[in-house]
């Protein structure tokens, strides 16, 4: 089977793919705070060749995160002439982009196809014709390893070229003389002074402070503003990563960002944190972990995951907890098929020899299926946490979506029984949109890791988040003006009116007078086809937009660790720019809290983002029905309701130019008459015949165009095989990355679901993309009467990873917090001399558990500080069955003194 990379511009011939040259590209970031907006664009040129005597359709598809919006699209043609993107509703824009390359005019078009992955076509390109594709789009930054730092991420699929050519097609060689290949610069403003700005993927040029062209760069502070640059002769073939450090940035803050354009009277405020509370945990709460054991899982992946569950299952509460472990792939098992059980010594240890046995051996991903398979043996006498670990994308994201909500509904009508989810997406093909949105309607929160990178420190904050109880009835205010963005149900007024097309009145009339039908009519054909009816459309008209829009539409999920995202957009005639603003909410015992977070304004010039990011969120929102139960009320029937959310979404993409389910971008150059460029290919053509004295003939068939691929997939399996990648076939995020791939040094397989497959079958996912799926007939039952016999432990090495060492201490922790007296094997210690020097008047074997224990905390603070995150849930865990032995925290306090000195 010949493989290779579907990555790039490309265009159809004869149902073969034929790359375009990448000529070079540029990356630009305008980095503020917590969110970036980020420029790229790519040049391409058509080659010439023989056998081209046509314009071209070329299309390649482009992944960002879920959380981003992409905001701006243009079409830059060869002689610098800007062909800016309009949005428009999304059939109206298929509609001008075709009407516009049946006329032989340059268009292209820019489609979301999930909230994550978008799709764009150029029509009409002639052969040697250099074509410039430009997009911006903005994103919240994700942390970094240490709270006070932050990660900008630029994809290595924007930079490198294509990928591995096809066996059938030419191989693309750029004709860029430049000596550079990829160009990247990013301006950043943070709110407090920068401490550190590093790459650990590449070697960077940054310069302090402010950028000069900015109109008031005198009088900023000098220490918040930084500029990077980056430039290489070649592909980039590394995820291009920036790490900034600013002191506090996990503190509250909250950026304001006046719209630039004069004719949009608007202001947005973004408003982070990193929430830091300590409260009581849930008294007693449900427990369980539904890992991903797909194929794309198998080596290190699955590794790490083990490693993350060993200490997590460490940190789960001893008291009140009941636990259980599923798996999923194709199908999905239980430890416990009967349920949640008591979280003791006897289960800990089974649950550890349960994953210990795991491989990655479960097929493909059919998370919808393994979430619904939770849901229905999930306890409803007590809260339930629900984690999943997975690396890949759900082939029904919209069902997927709806069940979760519904199993959310459904717990919240039991007091004090409900369900909240938490995810983490591992590696790179791991889907935003699935990750974060599973996370968001379940009230929970997501993470994500990079391939190689530890499980255990993201892992363990999730958890943290689920112990802690449920905060409700949050709001934002700004107490100035007195006013509440959340709007109580009861007060809602969207303004909603429904209109038909055809008036129900005049209708009436019209029938009340019309002649009765015959039924004999000599004028009637009776094989002639009667034109059917459409139902009559409805339209929509919309109240102006509320002068407060914000989302979360309703606050959910503040949880200690996670960071907290609000976005509002407030009409600067109802409010100006407050000096600060109040997030208040209610615990489970009805007590208050409160918060002032104080509004700075943001100074990077004409930067949009955060607007772009608020309506993002608004949209997003939309989507996830969280204004249902306030339009249901309008006595709306579901066909109208769908088609009032349709038309918010439209409206907001629109006004703030961003993609959508329902909105696109598309772009003609209207500069040339209707057939001009066909004239203009074929004077070329006929030039270069006459230069090759009319020895060279053009006989090649017309390339198909992009929509034709499925038709050309169905007709010839051969040429579905042409976009494999990999053995055992490709998944859907490896078809769908790229605006250009990796090049000379690909990553390693991320997704080969089938791999164990020796006859694969065909699995279309989408119209575009297919991937090979192993039909597995059997799969692991549950473990029940597994050998529970601990494995044995490797030699201890402080050498070894965190993970690795982690790992080793977490497996001699008891489900009581307490550590086993062999841990002093790994770390050292002399029992003896410890338990003469403690005071505390216990058994001899208690006195003994007791050094151990407080042996291992001190190794894990000492010697692994820079893991605090990773170990802390173990660590509390210890401490509270050492305080709880000995008496108290002063006594506590004393032990670990003793222990000190015996060690000295």
């Amino acid at each position: 089977m010949s493989t290779y990379h579907a990555y790039g511009l490309f265009y159809l011939l004869e149902a073969r793919s034929i790359p375009i040259n990448l000529l070079d590209v540029a990356a630009s970031a305008q980095i503020k705070d917590l969110s970036a907006q980020v420029t790229v664009k790519q040049r391409y040129q058509l080659a010439k060749t023989s056998t081209l005597n046509h314009p071209v359709e070329a299309s390649y598809t482009f992944p960002i995160p879920a959380r981003a919006a992409v905001s701006s699209f243009v079409l830059i043609k060869q002689d610098g002439t800007r062909v800016v993107g309009l949005v428009q509703e999304k059939e109206e824009a298929k509609n001008t982009y075709d009407k516009a390359k049946s006329e032989g005019k340059l268009a292209s078009l820019m489609v979301q196809d999930t909230p994550d992955v978008f799709t764009v076509s150029v029509g009409n390109i002639l052969a040697g014709e250099i074509v410039t594709v430009e997009l911006m789009y903005s994103t919240e930054l994700t942390e970094d390893e240490e709270t006070d730092s932050i990660r900008f991420h630029l994809p290595a699929h924007v930079g490198a070229r294509y990928g591995a050519s096809p066996v059938s097609a030419p191989a693309a060689s750029s004709v860029s003389t430049d000596s550079s290949f990829f160009n990247f610069t990013a301006s950043i403003e943070s709110h407090s002074p920068i401490a550190k700005i590093g790459s650990p993927s590449h070697t960077v040029s940054t310069e302090l402070g402010p950028d000069p062209s900015l109109p008031n760069a005198a009088s900023l502070p000098f220490s918040n503003y930084a500029r990077v640059s980056f430039s290489a002769p070649k592909d980039l073939s590394a995820d291009m990563i920036l790490s900034i450090k600013s002191s506090g940035l996990d503190s509250p803050r909250c950026i304001a960002e006046v719209h630039p354009s004069d004719d949009r009277k608007t202001f947005a405020l973004a408003l982070t944190m990193v929430p830091r509370f300590k409260l009581p945990d849930i008294p007693g709460q449900e427990f369980i972990f539904l890992v991903d054991r797909s194929g794309s899982m198998s080596g290190l992946r699955i590794t790490t995951a083990k490693k993350a569950l060993i200490v997590m299952l460490r940190s789960l509460p001893a008291l009140g907890t009941d636990f259980n472990v599923f798996s999923f792939g194709d199908s999905c098992s239980a430890l416990w098929k009967s349920g949640s059980r008591p979280y003791n010594q006897a289960t800990l240890d089974e649950a550890t020899s349960h994953v210990d046995s795991m491989e990655a051996n479960f097929g493909g991903t059919e998370v919808r299926a393994a979430l619904e398979a939770v849901f229905a043996v999930r306890k409803t006498d007590k809260p339930t946490s629900l984690f999943v670990l997975t690396d890949g994308d759900a082939w029904d994201l919209e069902n997927v979506l709806s069940s979760v909500k519904s199993a959310v509904a459904a717990s919240s009508s039991t007091t004090g029984a409900y369900l909240r989810i938490y995810t983490l997406g591992i590696g790179e093909a791991s889907s935003t949109a699935m990750v974060e949105g599973i996370a968001r309607v379940g009230n929970g929160a997501s993470s994500f890791v990079s391939d190689g990178e530890s499980f255990t420190g993201k892992t363990t904050r999730l958890l943290k988040a689920a112990r802690a109880p449920l905060i409700s009835n949050v709001q934002l205010e700004w107490p100035e003006k007195g006013q509440t963005q959340v709007l109580d149900e009861k007060d809602a007024d969207d303004g909603f009116e429904i209109l038909s097309d055809v008036d129900s009145e005049e209708t009436v009339a019209q029938k009340d007078g019309a002649a009765p039908i015959s039924l004999f009519d000599k004028d009637v054909d009776p094989l002639e086809s009667v034109a059917t009816t459409p139902l009559p459309k409805t339209f929509v008209t919309l109240s102006p937009p509320p002068a407060i829009q914000m989302s979360p539409h309703v606050i959910r999920g503040i949880s200690p660790a996670n960071r907290l995202y609000i976005y509002t957009i407030v009409s600067s005639s109802a409010s100006s720019i407050p000096k600060f603003v109040t997030l208040s909410g209610e615990l489970p015992s009805g007590d208050k809290v409160t918060l002032d977070v104080p509004v700075t304004l943001g100074h990077l010039h004409g930067s949009t983002s955060i607007h772009t990011l608020a309506a993002r969120k608004l949209i997003q929102d939309w989507e996830d029905g969280q204004h249902d139960a306030e339009l249901t009320k309008t006595g709306l029937d579901d066909y109208a309701l769908k088609e009032t959310v349709k038309a918010e979404i439209v409206r907001l993409g629109k006004t703030y130019s961003i993609a959508s389910t329902h909105t696109s971008f598309v772009a003609v150059d209207e500069s040339e008459a209707e057939g001009a460029r066909l004239q203009k290919l074929g004077r070329r053509i006929r030039q270069e015949d006459d230069d090759s004295d009319g020895s060279m003939a053009y006989s090649a068939p017309r390339p198909m165009s992009t929509a034709s691929l499925c038709k050309a997939k169905s007709a010839k399996s051969a040429n579905i095989s042409n976009f494999s990648m990999r053995s055992g076939g490709a998944t859907h995020q490896q078809l769908r990355s790229a605006p250009a791939a990796y090049a000379s040094s690909p990553p390693p397989p991320i997704s080969a679901r089938a791999a164990a497959s020796s006859s694969p079958g065909i699995v279309c996912r989408s119209k575009n993309f297919c991937f090979a799926r192993s039909p597995h007939s059997s799969f692991p039952a549950s473990s029940a009467g597994v050998d529970i016999t601990p494995l044995p432990l490797p030699p201890f090495d402080s050498k070894l990873p965190s993970s690795d060492r982690l790992d080793r201490l977490a497996r001699l922790q008891s489900f009581d917090g307490s550590f086993a007296t062999s841990v002093v094997e790994l770390i050292g210690g002399d029992l003896t001399k410890i338990c003469e020097k403690l005071c505390v008047q216990l058994e001899i074997g208690e006195k003994e558990k007791i050094a151990a224990t407080i042996l291992a905390m001190r190794y894990l603070k000492r010697e692994m500080k820079d893991d605090t995150e990773a170990w802390e849930g173990i660590w509390e865990k210890a401490k509270a069955y050492v305080v709880g032995v000995v008496g108290g925290e002063e006594e506590f306090e004393k032990a670990n003194a003793e222990v000190d000195e015996a060690c000295a």
